[in-house]
């Protein structure tokens, strides 16, 4: 978006990890996901996935998501292959209206909030 004064800059990015069970990572996403913030997130999910003991579970929190653009969703879509090919579970909670309405009209809700067995993940949780 523009303003009078040039290109209004995003909402930078911010991750908190927490641990709410054994072996499971929590990042808690605050800020916009888009091309200026994807490959922090990227990063951090792949620096994650390489420590040892591995994890058994990952989430990403989404409550404090501001905006998801088209990198935004092709690195939460990159996520889950990293996740998948670790092993390793990943849930996308606490889901905001508009990220999911971003999911559905790209077809890629059912394949980020299903797991393996098919059942459906809720958003809020």
């Amino acid at each position: 978006m523009t303003t009078a004064q040039g290109p209004r800059p995003a909402d930078p990015l911010v991750m908190a990890v927490t641990h709410p069970a054994p072996g499971v990572i929590r990042l808690r996403l605050t800020g916009a996901l888009d091309f200026d913030t994807a490959e922090v997130l990227l990063r951090t999910v792949r620096h994650h996935l390489r420590a040892r003991p591995a994890p058994t579970g990952y989430e990403l929190d989404c409550s404090g998501l501001t905006a998801c653009d088209s990198t935004g969703l092709s690195t939460l879509l990159m996520t889950h292959r990293h996740t998948e090919e670790a092993a390793v579970p990943l849930r996308l909670i606490h889901r905001p209206v508009f990220l999911d309405r971003l999911l559905d009209l790209t077809g890629t809700l059912n394949h980020l909030t299903r797991p393996a067995d098919g059942r459906e993940v809720p958003g809020v949780g």
